[in-house]
């Protein structure tokens, strides 16, 4: 045990003394270029340089050796940078060995040793920096103008439903194999613990289970990745640490209770981790309006001209959404006009029919108008008994009565359709009293009796 802790001791001196070779060998091999040469500038104690650089880069790898010994870094990638380690401290003491003044050697072997060096010195420094901060260290932040195309790290869910997609399988996952399964495997299980299928992660290991169920304090895992850094039991020891958002997306998972089959939609989605996942896989988990769900092609320009000879007037909601906001513009509903609506009904979600005398018959063609969201019937003399076709708009959300003939009994109808928000009744037979005795009945629904 004792041997194990002078070990770690001064293993832990690697990092500072690898600075050291650094330096040696890059002064060495500026004293041995042409210009210094040329300008007569020969330091006698160009070989006391290089024989530092050699004993610098020998210790500092005998102390990375100790370090190594720790058994927090994975052999695939610890393995080239101690093999390339050893390999710069031969050709350190090559490079003193050939500048012994009782040894002549051609300058050529100088210039090639020269090269090896610098090439091995960069090497080294690179899977060292890849083996503590991760194999990307050099490139995250490389600036857009740089990159041809800047890379999203994860995999982005824009186009997918939230019964498709199962969170432990789609978000913790990717993370315990990016993070944790190289040391936690069927090969490799530190701690008793294989995080590399379901079933073993279920099973834990010897310090306890990997996660409970709604309790991310009693998880192992999550207790490990929250640590402070400093601590000897941080998880991971080497590479890129669980980010702030990663730790977040792990907390929530348990919380929600661990599951590791259950989709997005099952789960309990707060303002937090609603943002987290916009941010991080550009999942828009919001509640939608009717509108940005419906996915149609454009609009044909023929449409277009048809709807405005039959006295439409007309417009898409966006650039990128077809549906249409139509308003007629002619004095009675014509049935040209109606078979055009029932032609292109699927675009048609926002219509206005206000003073076109309209009748029942009319409102049946728009009852089959099924993306329909707001329909404005003000100053018609419809009746309430009118309105039933309308129970078959699944989607209508705004309704327009003011100045008709409909009365109190329209409150049966509007039962019939409960995705209604707004309703407005101004003007018309429904009193304010009755209005007001039928409010509770219509909780998300506002009923309006006055602009």
């Amino acid at each position: 045990m004792i041997g194990l802790d002078l070990a770690a001791f001064f293993g832990r001196l690697h990092p500072l003394l690898v600075h050291l070779p650094i330096g040696f060998i890059l002064l060495a091999l500026l004293f041995d270029l042409k210009w210094f040469k040329d300008k007569g500038t020969r330091f006698n104690f160009l070989k006391i340089i290089w024989f530092l650089a050699f004993i610098s880069s020998f210790f500092s790898a005998l102390m990375g050796w100790l370090l190594a010994q720790n058994g927090y870094y994975i052999d695939a990638d610890l393995t080239p940078h101690q093999y390339t380690g050893i390999l710069l401290v031969f050709f350190s003491c090559l490079g003193w060995v050939l500048r012994i003044k009782q040894i002549s050697m051609p300058s050529f072997f100088i210039r090639i040793n020269n090269l090896i060096v610098l090439f091995l010195l960069i090497l080294v420094g690179h899977l060292g920096g890849s083996l503590t901060h991760g194999s990307d260290y050099l490139t995250k932040h490389t600036p857009d103008f740089i990159t041809s195309k800047q890379e999203y790290k994860n995999k982005l869910f824009e186009e997918y439903t939230l019964d498709s997609i199962v969170v432990f399988k789609d978000f913790v996952q990717p993370l315990l194999n990016e993070k944790c399964v190289a040391c936690h495997n069927n090969n490799i299980s530190r701690g008793g613990l294989n995080l590399s299928t379901i079933e073993s992660i279920k099973k834990g290991g010897r310090s306890g289970a990997a996660f409970v169920s709604k309790n991310p304090s009693k998880s192992l895992i999550f207790k490990r990745i929250s640590f402070s850094q400093d601590n000897e039991k941080f998880m991971p020891p080497t590479g890129i640490p669980f980010s702030y958002h990663e730790i977040q997306l792990v907390q929530w998972w348990i919380q929600e209770g661990a599951n590791y089959t259950d989709s997005l939609n099952e789960f309990s989605i707060t303002p937090e981790i609603q943002t987290l996942l916009l941010k991080q896989y550009g999942l828009d988990t919001r509640e939608k309006p009717w509108v940005e769900k419906v996915k149609l092609d454009p609009l044909p320009p023929s449409a277009v001209i048809a709807l405005e000879k039959a006295n439409f007037s007309l417009r898409t909601l966006s650039q990128n959404n077809p549906l249409l906001d139509l308003r007629y513009q002619g004095e009675k509903l014509s049935q040209q006009a109606l078979k055009l609506m029932e032609t292109y009904a699927p675009y048609i979600t926002w219509l206005n029919l206000s003073n076109c005398k309209i009748t029942n018959s009319d409102l049946k063609t728009i009852a089959k108008l099924e993306n329909l969201t707001r329909l404005n019937l003000q100053q018609n003399s419809i009746r309430t008994n009118d309105l039933a076709p309308l129970n078959t708009l699944s989607h209508l959300e705004i309704l327009n009565l003011h100045s008709t003939l409909v009365n109190h009994d329209v409150f049966e109808i509007l039962k019939s359709i409960p995705s209604l928000k707004k309703v407005f009744l101004w003007n018309t037979k429904v009193s304010l009293n009755t209005i007001l005795k039928n409010k509770p009945a219509f909780p998300s629904t506002e009923l309006i009796i006055a602009l």
